[in-house]
């Protein structure tokens, strides 16, 4: 049986066999992918950093740094904000930024001695380790006040 006895007389003028030689199916030469462009070299920063300077003054609630990991510590009348990232001021006052030293305990390395299997080395004891703090010192109370029996 020939490709027009299948086909039928309908499509028998549309095919000759001239055009049967010229007919192929066209296979892909490569198979599809993903774009390789880079779709996200537009994205915007996340705005991190310290917001408020030495010296300034704050009202509560203000955040005074946004950061990724804890690298500026919570002094007085400061706190860690949501997802332990963001330092707030808990009082109006006026910040003041340090860096202090911090003391390693040995009692607290001494508890974690039976889970790690080790124990602490000599130079952390004499090793000085630094930390930057973000204190809000407050604002002076105003001697405006009345007595009851004034009022």
């Amino acid at each position: 049986m020939s490709l027009m006895g299948l086909v039928g007389s309908s499509f028998g003028k549309f095919l000759s066999a001239s055009n049967l030689s010229q007919i192929s199916v066209r296979e892909a030469s490569k198979k599809a992918g993903g774009s390789t462009r880079n779709r996200c070299k537009t994205t915007h920063g996340k705005r991190r950093g310290i917001k408020v300077y030495d010296g300034q003054r704050v009202p509560a609630g203000t955040i005074l740094v946004s950061q990724y990991r804890l690298q500026m510590m919570p002094g007085w009348n400061a706190c860690l904000g949501a997802g332990l990232s963001n330092i707030v001021s808990t009082c109006h006052g006026r910040v003041i930024i340090t860096t202090e030293r911090v003391m390693p305990k040995k009692e607290e390395f001494d508890k974690l001695l039976p889970l790690r299997n080790a124990a602490m080395p000599d130079h952390l004891l004499q090793e000085k380790i630094f930390r930057a703090h973000i204190h809000v010192i407050p604002d002076e109370q105003h001697q405006y006040f009345k007595l009851v029996e004034q009022i």
